[in-house]
């Protein structure tokens, strides 16, 4: 494991520092610990009889138009989505930022079917560029410098050198927005949907979701089976939860929501809604549908000293092929939602000192579910049950244990 450059270091704990001050004047403690309350109902409420909600979801968002595909796995997922734009006859589309089409690694079976994805979030769009890798779920390029940014654009889109934000920012824009107007199909990730009236609900600080719903002629949008809600009531809830977590602000700057094709004329987007099961079942099954209340808002990731240190990259061993997930909830989700074996060492990257469970909105216990995972994985870590035995054994022994560390050093 290796630790985060020191710039990227220094930008998360910057945004640890303005995300909490920011949330104290958001929330006093006790209406933050009443919200987290709630909004921790809100998901469980939905946990607690999964089937029947997601069966009236899909019900509701047939009659507003839609057409619903069920996926099993990520690669049934994929070939759903690429049959879906082989249907219309498109090459190209534009998708918006979410943790769930990383997951299905949507974007490498496009490239096999050779369909061009275009990602118009603007930091997507920057990390794209930059080809390095988001190191955020919710800001995915904290760690480019404005140097890294300026000399980026400057080689790859010759824009002139220049360390003005607001340049540099209109260019980016100018870029993506007029994306908007070129594809016409769009895969969406949504954040929420819901089961009493089928609506379908993205969330952003930039508005990219909202313009890829009023543009695009065709929307794919993509949900894993948590991410329903049963009621608006519960949806209003999950978003200002959502948006505490992600930005420390009382509501998301764009709230954005389509319940299918306008009814006069026919107007408004063609409406596929493709839900992911992807292991999640398994999970359910397994006793850790507590994680599965998770909203992806990236609050534990801020609060976490082992993420603050190793960012993104410390959760992979080849930086090319960083997991879907990380953070505390990722060390949970990933040996889950993984194949065997892949993320097995991840439930052991914390300290357990519960700033994530403080941190969550959604009032998940993580520090007691990476206990959880520790346990069940710990069979399986050979390797590292003989070294904290021989680690034990040697401490008793300081003369062995100095001869040791000079082996150790000799050898690297």
């Amino acid at each position: 494991m290796m630790l985060a450059e020191r710039h990227t270091r220094q930008a998360l704990e910057r945004l640890r520092e303005q995300t909490r001050e920011a949330g104290r004047h958001v929330r006093s403690e006790e209406t933050h610990e009443r919200e987290r309350r709630l909004a921790g109902e809100a998901r469980q409420r939905v946990l607690d009889d999964l089937a029947s909600h997601l069966q009236k979801l899909e019900q509701s968002a047939t009659a507003n138009g839609a057409r619903v595909h069920r996926a099993e796995t990520a690669q049934e997922a994929n070939r759903i989505i690429i049959a879906l734009m082989r249907e219309r006859g498109a090459f190209e589309a534009l998708r918006n930022r979410a943790p769930l089409l990383d997951e299905i690694a949507l974007d490498e079976a496009a490239a096999v079917n050779r369909i061009a994805l275009t990602r118009v979030h603007p930091g997507d769009f920057l990390v794209a560029l930059s080809e390095t890798t988001p190191q955020h779920p919710i800001w995915p390029a904290i760690h480019l410098r404005l140097a890294d940014v300026s000399e980026t654009m400057q080689a790859r889109l010759r824009v002139p050198a220049t360390f003005d934000v607001h340049i540099l920012d209109s260019h980016v824009r100018s870029r993506t927005r007029a994306a908007f107007f070129s594809a016409k199909t769009a895969i969406l990730g949504l954040q929420f949907a819901v089961a009493e009236s089928g609506a379908l609900v993205c969330l952003d600080n930039d508005g990219h979701n909202a313009n890829l719903m009023a543009q695009a002629e065709h929307l794919i949008c993509v949900m894993s089976i948590e991410q329903v809600v049963t009621s608006s009531a519960d949806l209003h809830i999950l978003i200002k939860a959502y948006a505490f977590g992600a930005w420390a602000a009382p509501m998301p700057a764009y709230t954005a929501q389509i319940l299918g094709p306008t009814r006069m004329e026919g107007r408004g987007p063609d409406i596929d809604l493709v839900i992911v099961d992807n292991n999640r079942t398994r999970a359910l099954a397994e006793g850790f549908e507590e994680a599965l209340r998770c909203i992806q808002c990236g609050a534990c990731h801020t609060a976490c000293p082992v993420f603050r240190q190793i960012a993104i990259s410390g959760y992979s061993p080849d930086p090319r092929r960083v997991p879907p997930y990380s953070g505390p909830i990722g060390a949970v989700l990933n040996p889950l939602l993984l194949r065997p074996g892949v993320a097995s060492e991840q439930p052991f990257l914390s300290t357990d000192c519960g700033a994530c469970n403080k941190a969550c909105p959604v009032d998940i216990d993580l520090t007691g579910l990476l206990q959880r995972q520790r346990v069940r994985l710990a069979p399986n870590i050979s390797r590292e049950r003989t070294l904290l035995w021989l680690w034990r054994r040697m401490l008793k022994r300081p003369r062995l244990f100095t001869r040791f560390l000079r082996a150790i050093a000799h050898l690297r």
